[in-house]
């Protein structure tokens, strides 16, 4: 075991595990897309998120977040050739109905005294 091992690897060297490199070396090219999009694209959305929560006020970035079951959804469509039924589809639809209605609020209107003796 090299110095400065992570406890991970100190556990699975007991149970005579194989070693992360002849892991790596023996992946599939799946893991390793998997290991990438994890790595690499994950973190990207991840910073991206995290500079809309600074540059904007979080209750108009967090709203964003009920996008996740659709983008995965839709992802799974396309990336593993997914076919849904109708109720899987209308879900979606009031995920983003709900999601418009939070997003797309109309501005608030104000009652001036004339108008409000009508």
């Amino acid at each position: 075991m090299q110095p400065g091992a992570t406890p991970a690897h100190a556990v699975s060297a007991l149970w005579g595990e194989v070693s992360l490199p002849a892991a790596i070396a023996g992946a599939s090219w799946v893991s390793l897309g998997g290991a990438l999009y994890l790595g690499a694209a994950a973190t990207s959305v991840y910073a991206i998120w995290g500079g809309l929560l600074g540059r904007y006020p979080a209750a108009a970035v967090a709203p964003l977040a009920l996008l996740s079951p659709v983008t995965g959804v839709v992802a799974s469509a396309l990336v593993f050739g997914e076919r849904f039924t109708l109720p899987r589809y209308a879900g979606m639809a009031l995920i983003l109905a709900g999601l418009a209605v939070i997003v797309l609020r109309l501005p608030k209107q104000t009652v001036t005294a004339s108008a409000a003796e009508k």
